[in-house]
């Protein structure tokens, strides 16, 4: 929601950090929370096209047993499918 107000012309960048939890939900189908991943996902494609942000999103590798990075293109089908996010492994 913050994104969508946005309205600085200096904005440089914009990092995701999402809590590797939410992808417990994303497993369950939860339509809501698929909805608004798909909104944001639309929203960051519109940054890229009109200011050239490319989002980065960080992951956590063996997290609960799941790789993290193998929901993004699910969640951020958009901005991965063009190529235009850059993924970040985080490390502790």
């Amino acid at each position: 929601m913050a994104l969508q107000t946005v309205e600085s012309k200096d904005l440089q960048g914009v990092a995701l950090h999402p809590n590797p939890d939410i992808f417990t939900y994303l497993e369950m189908n939860t339509e809501p929370i698929r909805q608004q991943w798909h909104d944001l996902d639309h929203l960051l494609v519109q940054f890229w096209t009109s200011h050239s942000i490319r989002p980065k999103v960080t992951y956590r590798t063996g997290w609960g047993g799941i790789d993290t990075r193998d929901y993004v293109p699910s969640v951020l089908p958009e901005l991965t499918k063009g190529g235009l996010v850059d993924l970040v492994e985080y490390k502790d």
